[in-house]
């Protein structure tokens, strides 16, 4: 299991951001990192039959393809799949890094459909156990790519986590804010033309007894 919980806004903001290709050679350049922090796990994937896992986060623009077995293995980015995965995996990109983090609970997620999965189900049950016996953590596979400094890039990394957060709390408040001050007036413009309606009326109402009045009052003078 990760030390620390991986900065997924800060990840998704990237991620987003960048082209498929771009996100392919970066990933190649991780799975190199990963294959040399965790030898076992790369082994146990390489001895499997050739499959295809398709990734799907939910909220981000790219899709990812593993290929593993049969001695290779390889991940890509793209928009759309050129290749029918043996087994596609969906879920937002928080669930799908706590689930290869391990701090996700795999059968839980998947009986509240935090993650789903489409096509042969035997490929992801072996790679949840095969992650579980040699859990990855992400963020020190990733800042290890900056040496000695790998320290300073894990604290910044998750101090604009931090920041990243309180910037989609401040701006959730004032979505909130906003959308409650335009649904204030309605109700009451809302009264304040049933009382202008009311008022013409009333005013309707008072001029016709003025003018029975002066009728009358006309009406008397004459007898």
């Amino acid at each position: 299991m990760a030390e620390l919980e991986f900065p997924i806004l800060l990840a998704g903001n990237i991620l987003s951001r960048l082209p498929a290709p771009v996100l392919t050679r970066a990933a190649a350049v991780l799975m190199r990192r990963l294959e040399r922090r965790h030898p076992r796990l790369f082994r146990a994937l390489s001895a499997q039959s050739q499959m295809m896992i398709g990734i799907e986060p939910s909220d981000l623009p790219h899709r990812f393809l593993l290929r593993f077995g049969g001695g290779a293995i390889n991940l890509t980015a793209a928009a759309h799949f050129t290749q029918a995965p043996t087994t596609t995996i969906k879920g937002r990109l928080a669930a799908l890094l706590a689930l290869l983090e391990g701090r996700l609970d795999s059968d839980a997620a998947f009986f509240s459909r935090e993650i789903t999965v489409i096509g042969n189900t035997a490929a992801i049950v072996m790679l949840r156990n095969t992650l579980e016996r040699d859990a990855v953590d992400l963020l020190a596979a990733i800042t290890a790519m900056f040496g000695p400094a790998a320290p300073v890039a894990q604290r910044m990394a998750l101090t604009l986590e931090r920041h990243i957060a309180s910037a989609h709390r401040r701006a959730e408040q004032r979505h909130d804010a906003f959308h409650a001050a335009r649904r204030e007036p309605a109700p009451l413009a809302t009264r304040c033309e049933r009382l202008e309606r009311e008022m013409q009326t009333l005013s309707g109402r008072l001029a016709r007894i003025e003018a029975q009045a002066r009728r009358r009052g006309q009406s008397g003078k004459v007898t």
